[in-house]
């Protein structure tokens, strides 16, 4: 009788065809507040803070937002996708941060109708306080966005970047295999 009052507790904290257990679905503190229309992926372990500002995913029709394994998303953060967001896997993102692969709008004439551009963050990436991350934009590996910088360049691999608009400060020697803590 307990071998099955077991099992039927082992059942219950699994979901996904995968079999993920409880311990690693997304951990939110405050609010999170949700528009989905397209396509949202989650990995594993996410932590989402909302307090003591609320964070924000908006996911347009079609659009595609996927957020790898252990990623941290700070409090404020503002996510909006258009066409395609995707962060890696042990990705540290700051307070009041927004990343938006859509400018939403055209500036003047010349502008195309093209107003939306895949965004890629890679894995161990660490993004500051009050970053801005706009489309089309690639952030490499390993790499560090310092606070209040505004990306509109794609990043390489492990550099420090900072600033309006944000450029290389320094290379960062990152060992292979190595987790930011």
């Amino acid at each position: 009788m307990l071998l099955n009052a077991f099992r039927k507790v082992k059942s219950i904290t699994k979901f996904s065809p995968s079999g993920h257990s409880l311990k690693e679905l997304p951990w939110i503190k405050g609010k999170l507040y949700v528009n989905n229309s397209g396509t949202i992926r989650m990995g594993k372990q996410i932590r989402i803070v909302g307090k003591p500002w609320a964070s924000q995913f908006t996911v347009d029709p079609g659009a595609l937002l996927e957020i790898g394994d252990h990623t941290f998303i700070n409090a404020g953060v503002g996510i909006a996708a258009c066409q395609s967001i995707s962060i890696g896997d042990h990705v540290k993102i700051g307070p009041r941060t927004s990343i938006l692969d859509s400018i939403y709008h055209q500036i003047d004439v010349n502008d195309g109708e093209q107003l939306s551009k895949p965004i890629r963050i890679a894995n161990n990436v660490w993004i500051g306080t009050r970053c801005t991350i706009l489309p089309g934009v690639t952030i490499g590996e390993n790499s560090v966005v310092a606070a209040g910088s505004v990306v509109n360049k794609d990043v390489p691999d492990n550099v420090l970047v900072a600033g309006v608009p944000a450029r290389i400060i320094r290379e960062l020697n990152v060992p292979k295999g190595w987790i930011r803590p």
